[in-house]
């Protein structure tokens, strides 16, 4: 396969040539800019892509090639969880998963079923915590009630400190006051 040329600019990450921008939208990847001639490209997308080797970057200004260390080290000065939003996108699309950027300004993901990106709205909304770290029962209401107002399953992805992921749903139950019988005598 070969390697995509994309453009960094002030503006972010983009892929000036046509057929090469449809091939990676198609995919899943950018979003598409005025009349559809321009690709832009998410920071997790541009890192994920780097490190797989589809596609290069070159700074527009000094026209040299940017290599995954920098890139992540500019996105990091306007994205404090960029390492790891990094991690969760880059495990869910090596497990076949389509990732679209979540409306929260936290780590959350849109991931459609394998194969109905396109055709089908997104399943699950995917919330990020680092293992070890508190995160509080109310912010994870957020996102619980966030996610089923769209009707979308929530999963957190639970990062320990090796990098390693797990997923687990998380939803609301309801208990319903049992009654008792009395034991007989």
């Amino acid at each position: 396969m070969e390697i995509i040329s994309t453009v960094y600019t002030e503006d972010g990450i983009a892929v000036p040539a046509r057929n090469e921008a449809d091939s990676l939208y198609q995919d899943g990847y950018g979003s598409l800019l005025g009349d559809g001639r321009l690709l832009k490209l998410r920071p997790c997308e541009v890192l994920y892509l780097v490190e797989r080797r589809r596609i290069a970057v070159i700074d527009e200004g000094s026209r040299r090639k940017l290599v995954f260390q920098e890139l992540l080290w500019r996105f990091s000065s306007d994205d404090l969880h960029i390492w790891t939003r990094y991690l969760v996108y880059r495990d869910l699309r090596s497990r076949g998963f389509v990732v679209r950027d979540g409306a929260g300004p936290d780590v959350e993901f849109l991931v459609y079923q394998r194969g109905s990106y396109g055709r089908r709205p997104p399943r699950y909304l995917v919330h990020a915590v680092w293992e070890g770290e508190p995160e509080s029962i109310g912010r994870l209401r957020e996102v619980l009630e966030a996610a089923e107002a769209d009707g979308l399953t929530l999963r957190l992805a639970v990062i320990d400190r090796r990098g390693e992921i797990v997923y687990y749903t998380l939803s609301e139950i309801e208990f319903k006051e049992m009654e008792f019988a009395e034991p007989e005598a």
